[in-house]
């Protein structure tokens, strides 16, 4: 009886819950962002941007219940597409007609062969 009176003891004293638990990356986050809410991005110093083809990328993000960053995507800029001109597309023509010839002589090869 004295056994089993210790065996509950025991468990009752080492009961664990889990809550006591914290990761270890949450105190590594704790020691290197400090008192900032965590996945916060920092805003730029400067109001004006330093090169004026790079966007900014502080700003449209939103931070949810949990503290993560939701940082959506900005559209980028539309550019007109580049065709190739005349002699490109007759290139290509003439490309495409040597791989039908080279593919068309490997699978003839094959037939012959077997």
């Amino acid at each position: 009886m004295t056994n089993q009176t210790n065996q509950t003891k025991s468990l009752e004293k080492h009961y664990s819950d889990g809550s006591e638990l914290i990761p270890a990356e949450v105190v590594a986050r704790a020691k290197r962002e400090g008192n900032e809410p965590p996945n916060t991005p920092v805003p730029q110093l400067n109001e004006t941007q330093t090169n004026p083809d790079s966007i900014d990328t502080t700003g449209g993000y939103t931070v949810d219940q949990e503290g993560l960053v939701n940082n959506y995507a900005i559209t980028p800029e539309v550019y007109p597409a580049k065709f190739p001109s005349e002699q490109q597309q007759k290139r290509y023509v003439f490309q495409g007609a040597i791989a039908m010839v080279f593919i068309s002589f490997l699978i003839v090869t094959a037939f012959v062969v077997s």
